[in-house]
């Protein structure tokens, strides 16, 4: 009869210790997924400044990511990221978005992992028609009267196509 006691407890305990590392493991997805979205946003804001303190006339995006690190156009250090982030999903360097008009429109996350969270336009992503992370692009179009930021609908989906 001990033995039945003992198997059922080591059953139990491997149940237990099966829905702890399940739930750890959708927490640090949803972590990983909270820091994509606050990187995202902080290349996103990076590429704006950079976008709207070009002279006037003459706005244009970055050509590489090494120009939000010290902006080569300004003869004081000016800097729009203190250093590169990585992709918190995949530990890897983000992939680049290129802006039809040249230079970088802004960022995406290689993962192919599907992604926990559902997002819409009010987060400025433009989600596109991909599956995992990588279909969350952090993106930086200006209006031509103004600069302000566009995301979701407004931009050509074919532009975003590999």
């Amino acid at each position: 009869m001990t033995y039945l006691w003992v198997l059922l407890l080591v059953f139990l305990l491997g149940l237990g210790v099966g829905k702890t590392l399940e739930i750890y493991a959708t927490v640090v997805q949803r972590d990983r997924e909270a820091e994509l979205i606050y990187i995202g946003g902080l290349y996103q804001e990076a590429i704006r400044q950079y976008y709207l303190s070009s002279p006037a006339g003459s706005k244009r995006y970055p050509s590489g990511l090494q120009e939000l690190l010290r902006d080569p156009r300004s003869l004081t250090i000016r800097r729009y990221l203190r250093r590169l982030q990585p992709d918190p999903i995949t530990g890897g360097a983000l992939k680049v978005i290129h802006a039809p008009e040249g230079g970088i429109w802004g960022v995406a996350s290689t993962s192919t992992t599907q992604p926990m969270r559902r997002l819409n336009g009010a987060e400025a992503v433009l989600v596109v028609d991909a599956p995992g992370y990588q279909s969350w692009h952090f993106i930086y179009q200006a209006h031509a009267s103004e600069g302000e930021v566009t995301a979701g609908a407004d931009i050509n989906q074919e532009l975003l196509a590999p």
